[in-house]
């Protein structure tokens, strides 16, 4: 219970900090991931955007189906953001550091690269993956766009940090079936592909 306050404190904390440069935080679990960007991203968003991404990972990462969920996710923001937009990735939990620096929205390989293995792209290791993203976020505000963290939360890791001690063991990740992660994106982009057809 007591991890659980510390994290609600600084969220909170943070948050009433970063109001003062409207650094906008919104929050959404991995599975969700998909349809919340499609849901607020559409292809015709003229505002600049500069969108930070806190990804939650066990010690050693994430699973393969949850790089899965994020590659399309990634993919699909993409498609929906312009070369101007730009993203970055921070990781807190397991892995707490700056994986991606700022990238264009369109430089998807560099992106891709990144949800493939967070481990070796954080070159500097932190105590705290969530202060660090709202400092991140902070010094690389945007005064022209509108500037969000996503927190993307992951309740499979979520549920094994209560059996772990986080900084001292290994997280261990709870095995799902294969499936749902390619059915889910499958059901979520099958409008975009419906359209795409179309077209």
């Amino acid at each position: 219970m007591k991890p659980v306050i510390t994290f609600l404190c600084l969220l909170l904390s943070a948050i009433g900090f970063t109001q003062e440069k409207n650094i906008e935080t919104q929050s959404v679990s991995i599975e969700n991931l998909i349809p919340f960007i499609a849901e607020n991203y559409s292809k015709n968003t003229n505002s600049l955007q500069n969108i930070t991404f806190l990804i939650q990972t066990g010690s050693a990462g994430i699973s393969n189906d949850d790089k899965v969920i994020l590659k399309q996710a990634f993919k699909l923001l993409s498609k929906r953001l312009t070369e101007d937009d730009v993203i970055s990735i921070i990781t807190y939990a397991g892995l707490n550091g700056v994986a991606l620096k700022q990238k264009s929205a369109k430089e998807i390989k560099a992106i891709l690269h990144t949800i493939n293995d967070f481990k070796s792209n954080i070159k500097e290791f932190h105590n705290d993956g969530l202060e660090l993203a709202y400092v991140y976020a902070e010094e690389n505000f945007n005064e022209e766009a509108i500037n969000t963290i996503i927190m993307v939360r992951n309740p499979n890791i979520m549920a094994n940090q209560s059996q772990y001690n986080s900084s001292a063991q290994t997280l261990s990740e709870t095995k799902k079936p294969k499936n749902n992660a390619v059915i889910l994106t499958a059901i979520t982009l099958l409008p975009e592909i419906i359209s795409i057809i179309k077209d």
